[in-house]
């Protein structure tokens, strides 16, 4: 039986084909190449299954099966390796199903609780968000190298780029300040009726405004790294973490989007479905923890293959048995189309001033927020945290986000940003590879390990990590102090654009953060914090 060849040798080998003359473009050597690759990675048992020992991939972790493999260590699957294309599948699709709630739920908001959008319209929304996420993300974890410039394209890391929730309550107020003006239409009984002209709007004002964060993207990586140093980032990275513990909690209880929800969110997941609960029932709260239990065996008792597909076995079970009790509805799913594509339905674009001001300040915010995802998921990956190569990849990730939520636009659908919530997948599942594209809170806590701490340092994070959690633990604190309702609509997206940067937490802890970062001064004589016979006061007469 011959001996499994490693997947790096085998490009090793492909690209060393011998130089042909007779070509007239002298790249058969590279073509050749390319082609034995992929050659051997889809028609070679190796390519398929590679040289894994699936034995004790199968094997489950209970003695006395384990027996023989007590010395064994589970595979990670590192940025690039060549993972074989079954493992591909199972460990991208884990990925693909965690962030489906995060692709599905801004479109269903914007269509069902912003725009009243009918079922065929909203199954068209999220379906482009679906299209468009897909694009992002293989820009992102492509990372395309623009010609002649040191500027990328994406950052090279498996991060998924999604449909921002920043985006909801834009739409909501805008739509609500429409129907109210009486420019999206109501009926004889003042039900709100469909207002694809506010969508339009939208979209319209997004073309116009998504610039900022492509041009804050060519920002010189020093230039970041000095208004960004590690106690920023560090601190940005431990609250996303803290937020999405937060918003996990929430979607454990039914949803994020009826979490004190009204109208079409007033129970979970919305009043349409077949068995609908208010947020946080018995019923919820225990299908959530099926998910979570069988997540928990499978890490303590499954095989490794089982612990690296174990969020699909989780996810499998909880849709097992909420279909068994009956919260599925297969109507919608039986009367959608087979397939659809983009601009299957068109908006008319336009640009509506009282937009301008509360997307510029969601764009600016996206370029912010997203960073602490890429250093996340690099930290995760065990790549490299700092230096110009980080720097260039938080480069490419705000222009990847950037472009994508231009691309997105045209494409009918919502901004994009890069998201988090996969990096817990990277974790559990110990898969990192490109080709299957409350952990970031620890992320977040080992980069502040990596800093020799002075008082200064101390005081900034403890000054920007405070106002951070107030916006975790009490989001609707700053609620009242901006609550202007009146008929000036600028007045009002002006507002809207302040709250949108004070209630979320890890964009007002940046801004807190980065303020005073670049006005407190640095002591001349400051050094690490120490303590014991090295921490001395200063005495008279000593300089």
């Amino acid at each position: 039986m011959d001996t499994p060849v490693s997947m790096q040798k085998i490009i090793k080998e492909a690209d060393s084909v011998p130089y042909e003359p007779s070509t007239s473009n002298g790249n058969v050597n590279n073509y050749k190449g390319r082609l034995g690759y992929l050659r051997q990675t889809f028609l070679t048992k190796d390519g398929w299954i590679g040289d894994y020992d699936y034995l004790y991939l199968i094997t489950l972790n209970i003695w006395p099966l384990n027996r023989g493999y007590k010395d064994y260590q589970a595979p990670f699957y590192g940025l690039n390796d060549e993972v074989p294309i079954l493992l591909t599948i199972i460990l991208g699709l884990q990925h693909a199903l965690t962030m489906i709630g995060s692709v599905v739920s801004p479109p269903l908001a914007i269509a069902g609780g912003a725009f009243n959008f009918n079922p065929k319209m909203t199954e068209y929304l999220v379906s482009s968000a679906f299209i468009t996420t897909g694009i992002a993300t293989a820009l992102q974890v492509t990372r395309v190298h623009i010609a002649k410039t040191p500027f990328f394209i994406g950052t090279g890391l498996l991060s998924v780029v999604g449909p921002t929730f920043d985006v909801i309550p834009v739409c909501l107020n805008y739509a609500a300040m429409r129907y109210r003006s009486g420019t999206c239409p109501t009926g004889p009984d003042r039900t709100e009726l469909p207002c694809p002209k506010g969508w339009g709007a939208v979209l319209g004002t997004m073309l116009c405004t998504v610039w900022v964060q492509i041009f804050m993207s060519f920002v010189p990586p020093k230039t970041l790294n000095k208004i960004f140093p590690k106690l920023i980032t560090g601190s940005l990275l431990l609250l996303v973490g803290v937020y999405l513990v937060s918003s996990g909690m929430q979607n454990w209880g039914g949803s994020y989007n009826c979490h004190n929800g009204e109208g079409f969110f007033a129970l979970c997941p919305n009043v349409a479905a077949p068995r609908p609960l208010v947020w946080g029932d018995p019923r919820l709260i225990g299908l959530g923890f099926s998910v979570f239990v069988t997540i928990i065996i499978v890490e303590t008792l499954g095989a490794p293959l089982m612990r690296s597909a174990s969020v699909i076995i989780g996810l499998a079970v909880g849709c097992t048995i909420s279909g068994a009790t009956g919260y599925w509805d297969r109507s919608q799913i039986n009367e959608a189309p087979v397939a659809t594509f983009l601009w299957t339905h068109t908006f008319k674009l336009s640009i509506d001033a009282a937009l301008v001001l509360p997307l510029l300040i969601m764009f600016i915010c996206q370029a912010v927020s997203c960073m602490p995802d890429i250093l996340a998921t690099a930290e995760i990956s065990g790549v490299e945290i700092e230096g110009t190569n980080f720097n260039s990849r938080i480069q490419g990730g705000i222009l990847c986000d950037g472009l994508g939520s231009f691309l997105s636009a045209l494409g009918t659908g919502p901004p994009m940003v890069s998201q988090a919530g996969n990096n817990g997948v990277i974790a559990l599942t110990s898969c990192a590879s490109r080709r299957a594209g409350c952990t970031i809170a620890v992320a977040g806590v080992r980069v502040l390990g990596l800093i020799n701490w002075t008082r200064r340092d101390r005081f900034i994070l403890t000054a920007s990590l405070a106002i951070g959690f107030i916006d975790i633990v009490q989001p609707t604190w700053f609620s009242q102090i901006l609550d202007y309702s009146g008929p000036n609509v600028h007045l009002q997206g002006f507002e809207q654009g302040i709250n949108l940067i004070v209630e979320t937490p890890f964009v007002i802890a940046a801004v807190v953060g980065v303020f005073l970062n670049s006005v407190l001064p640095t002591d001349r004589s400051a050094k690490s914090d120490v303590h014991g016979d090295a921490h001395k006061h200063p005495v008279l007469g000593e300089s």
